[in-house]
């Protein structure tokens, strides 16, 4: 689990990066990283949750903030469409 969230982690650093069909918007954004927090939360053992929806939080407000000054609306609409930690890494993949 921590390599994968990791691994993510670095690809929506480089997914966010880019530059293509307009800026993110606030509430993308927002969206985004309510979205990031429940997908790593979600793949939590029943052990690691509080642990783990702490992290999520903490990252969330990070991403939220590199989101809103480099994210474009694309990104965010692929990272929204993902319903695992692994499909949102793919979201940086494509590039």
């Amino acid at each position: 689990m921590r390599h994968v969230t990791l691994s993510a982690c670095a690809s929506l650093v480089l997914l966010l990066g880019a530059c293509s069909n307009g800026k993110a918007t606030e509430a993308e954004c927002a969206q985004f990283a309510a979205h990031f927090e429940r997908l790593m939360a979600g793949g939590a053992s029943p052990a690691e949750v509080d642990k783990t929806t702490r992290l999520a939080k903490d990252m969330a407000k990070d991403l939220q903030a590199t989101c809103l000054s480099e994210g474009t609306a694309a990104e965010v609409r692929c990272a929204l469409a993902a319903d695992s930690m692994e499909a949102l890494q793919r979201c940086g993949d494509a590039k």
